[in-house]
């Protein structure tokens, strides 16, 4: 029997996967520009170092990050759920000329080994996961002691339903994802759903994550420092060059340090 935890994966890479062809056309998400792309290439340089480092890109999407590391000179993996997203990564590395390794894995649930990279990047992700803090654990796990994790985010909603949510222990707001999953499963083997039940069911989920409409940079940086990354620092990405236009949101950068008491498992 499928667990509720693959159920949800189901409903959450669909959504992904359904969007990946015209992802990069989205404000924000896409590569626009000469000017934007040397901003990126600034920023994650000052970021990461000299090369090469090992750099892990969770949730790369279609490779926007990753491959910019890769123009850097680094050695990188990108990782996400959705397939297809991962098919358009590997066709842009290829139109590009760039080597990056990409591959379908769960970002909370890595199947990479301990203190491998030197930096362990996402843009984006976090507020779509359903535990945030058993994706943390692991992306520190495969960060080497003093490795730099980097999280690009934004708040761009405010949903009374996460706000409930949160009010409660995490365990209810997982107990209620995993309903409404398992209701997805029997729609699924009564025959009653499809594409548009599926992305039904995503928005319903999306609504009971942690961090859904996207966490503030404080209460990110104060959830980090909760969970073992030191030295969090908080900057703010509002110059409209790194997005092709002004942002209509919050956008910051968090970044913090494995320590020593994040012992890789």
């Amino acid at each position: 029997m499928r667990s509720s935890n693959t159920r949800i994966t189901d409903v959450i890479r669909h959504h992904w996967d359904r969007r990946a062809a015209t992802f990069d056309t989205e404000t924000g998400h896409g590569l626009v520009s000469d000017e934007q792309r040397r901003a990126w290439l600034e920023l994650l340089s000052r970021l990461v170092g000299e090369p090469p480092r090992r750099v892990l890109d969770v949730g790369c999407g279609t490779g926007f990050v990753a491959l910019r590391l890769a123009e850097l000179g680094h050695t990188v993996t990108g990782v996400d759920l959705s397939p297809r997203m991962i098919g358009q990564a590997r066709r842009k590395a290829e139109s590009e000329g760039l080597t990056a390794d990409f591959h379908v894995a769960d970002a909370a649930s890595l199947d990479l080994p301990a203190a491998t990279f030197d930096l362990v990047v996402a843009r984006h992700v976090i507020w779509n996961l359903p535990d945030p803090v058993e994706a943390v654990g692991d992306w520190l796990r495969v960060l080497r002691q003093g490795g730099r994790l980097a999280l690009v985010e934004g708040k761009w909603a405010d949903n009374e339903a996460q706000r409930l949510a949160n009010a409660g222990p995490a365990s209810q707001v997982l107990a209620r994802i995993v309903d409404a999953a398992s209701a997805l499963a029997v729609r699924r083997r009564a025959g009653l759903a499809g594409r548009v039940v599926l992305s039904r069911r995503y928005r319903r989920l999306e609504r009971e994550l942690p961090f859904s409409g996207g966490p503030t940079a404080s209460r990110l940086a104060t959830f980090l420092e909760a969970n073992s990354v030191q030295d969090v620092v908080v900057e703010d990405l509002m110059d409209a060059t790194l997005w092709g236009g002004a942002p209509e949101f919050p956008r910051y950068l968090v970044t913090g340090i494995r320590g020593p008491e994040a012992a890789p498992g």
